[in-house]
């Protein structure tokens, strides 16, 4: 898995937003000086997957994070992600990575996962709009979720500009 400090890897995939399925890139929010919240996933609909998005969805301090994107990447297509957006109304698009480039490239894809192959794990990194990490988190087991004061805080980070404290890294 990445860690903090660490250049992110460039990508471009599918996602949908609203329903609306379109093309989303790393660069395109970075470049503009975004800080950009990854958040893989293994499954839409599975009980803590959902769970997790959408505390992410209602996080109010995320939320009045200026100029923070949330992406979430899991290998599932494009139009259960629009299912699962739909249903949930998830406010951020939610991206596609089918053959599980992306998020082998994070070191972050399981190779098998309740019966399914090459999947994502759950793991939350901030980018920032040098596309250095300032935040890497990888669950540890179902009931593991990633710290929301680490995710903000993170969020206004710049190069080095910003210390957070050692968090536990699971491999």
């Amino acid at each position: 898995m990445l860690q903090s400090g660490q250049q992110a890897p460039g990508f471009v995939l599918p996602g949908v937003i609203g329903g609306k399925i379109d093309t989303h890139g790393l660069a395109e929010y970075t470049d503009n000086g975004w800080a950009v919240v990854l958040v893989f996933y293994p499954f839409d609909f599975h009980p803590v997957c959902t769970t997790q998005i959408c505390t992410l969805r209602d996080s109010e301090s995320l939320a009045m994070v200026e100029n923070t994107v949330v992406l979430g990447v899991s290998t599932d297509s494009v139009y259960s992600h629009r299912a699962f957006g739909d249903e949930y109304r998830i406010d951020f698009p939610l991206l596609s990575d089918s053959d599980g480039q992306v998020t082998e490239a994070y070191g972050v894809l399981a190779n098998q996962m309740d019966g399914h192959r090459e999947v994502a794990r759950s793991a939350v990194f901030v980018v920032d709009p040098d596309r250095q990490i300032q935040y890497a988190w990888q669950s540890d087991s179902d009931d593991d979720d990633p710290d929301l004061d680490h995710i903000e805080r993170a969020t206004n980070c710049h190069g080095d500009t910003c210390e957070l404290p050692e968090k536990k890294s699971y491999l």
